[in-house]
């Protein structure tokens, strides 16, 4: 009998600290990455809109379309890229230069009707506000310290 108790409360024991070892247990294994929160908006609700500050930039889907060196005296000085966001519906132009070094930079995206969105600055990388592109032609055209390159439409 003595020895049936020791058994019993030797299991109570272990129970107990499997019970406190359970939630932490159950947090690691289902605990996942959360996803950034979906875009502010969507269509022609992101015209004219930093896509950045919209998430639609860091959306699972925005991405780079188009992509076309820009080029001094042989050398590539930067790149500029025609950036898209289907969920967001709209594109960007994007000019990053290379190597990292400070410049005047010139982002434009066009569409093919004419319509466009510009942005001027220094530094290393810049990007134009969002224009509205779902089923539309659009280019992207960056220049760095006056030597421009521009994207095929897409």
């Amino acid at each position: 009998m003595f020895s049936r108790r020791i058994v019993s409360r030797i299991g109570v024991g272990l129970g107990t600290v499997a019970l406190a070892s359970a939630p932490l247990v159950a947090y690691a294994d289902c605990h996942t990455p959360s996803k950034p929160p979906p875009a502010s908006c969507s269509n022609k609700g992101c015209n004219g809109k930093d896509p950045q500050t919209t998430g639609c930039s860091t959306t699972d889907q925005a991405r780079s379309i188009r992509t076309t060196p820009i080029m001094s005296n042989g050398k590539q000085i930067g790149t500029v890229e025609l950036r898209w966001s289907p969920f967001c519906g709209n594109n960007w132009a994007r000019v990053t230069v290379a190597g990292g070094g400070t410049a005047h930079l010139t982002a434009t995206a066009t569409r093919h009707d004419g319509a466009k969105m510009t942005a001027t600055g220094k530094g290393t990388v810049l990007w134009t506000p969002m224009i509205f592109g779902r089923d539309l032609c659009v280019a992207a055209t960056g220049t760095i310290n006056g030597v421009s390159a521009t994207t095929p439409c897409a």
